[in-house]
């Protein structure tokens, strides 16, 4: 498979503001955003879509909620939006954040929602349903995933593509994470599950 191909799709995972310098600032977040758009200009032929946390202002997981994160993302806030990076540094306009390839998780307020496999667009697709419907190769779908945080919804969304017996492949330089350890185990434990870091 040429990683140029049309029928490989991008998911950049939330490249938010709060993950990148905001209430929920990760380590390598800002490297992470420059190397995914570097790739995405090195292969303009990918399909690019953007997961994103949109929560309520009492979602379940800030701690004032009874969860463990302070609030972050929460929907109409700057620390929601996607870096700009991706609007101004994408050379080809159709690869930049549009109604269309934006994907929002975790609006209802008492769940908890890392994986952006059942994240929906604007027309109400999920994520699953719009990469089954793109594609018209042969055999599996690929997908390159880039994002934050490595330990959480990198994790629980490469987990859910591999489950949907989608080819993974991790932009392991465009990742952000919240403890370098974990971040390390959790691109080993990925690996054994059949993803090919890159």
């Amino acid at each position: 498979m040429k990683m140029n191909d049309k029928d490989v799709t991008h998911i950049v995972v939330d490249m938010l503001f709060d993950f990148i310098e905001g209430t929920l600032a990760c380590k390598n977040a800002k490297e992470a955003v420059t190397f995914s758009v570097k790739y995405i200009n090195g292969n303009p032929k990918q399909k690019v879509i953007f997961v994103c946390d949109s929560h309520p202002s009492d979602h379940c997981s800030f701690v004032q909620s009874g969860g463990v994160w302070p609030p972050h993302c929460v929907a109409g806030t700057p620390g929601s939006e996607i870096d700009g990076s991706y609007y101004r540094d994408v050379e080809n306009p159709g690869q930049r954040p549009s109604e269309t390839n934006i994907f929002r998780k975790g609006a209802e307020s008492g769940r908890e929602q890392y994986s952006g496999y059942q994240a929906v667009n604007s027309r109400g697709e999920t994520i699953g349903n719009y990469l089954k419907a793109n594609y018209n190769g042969a055999g599996s779908p690929p997908v390159v995933v880039s994002g934050i945080a490595t330990e959480f919804c990198i994790n629980e969304t490469v987990s859910d593509l591999l489950r949907e017996g989608f080819r993974v492949f991790l932009l392991k330089d465009g990742l952000g994470y919240v403890d370098y350890k974990n971040h390390i185990q959790t691109l080993k434990d990925l690996s054994k599950k059949g993803v090919t870091l890159i």
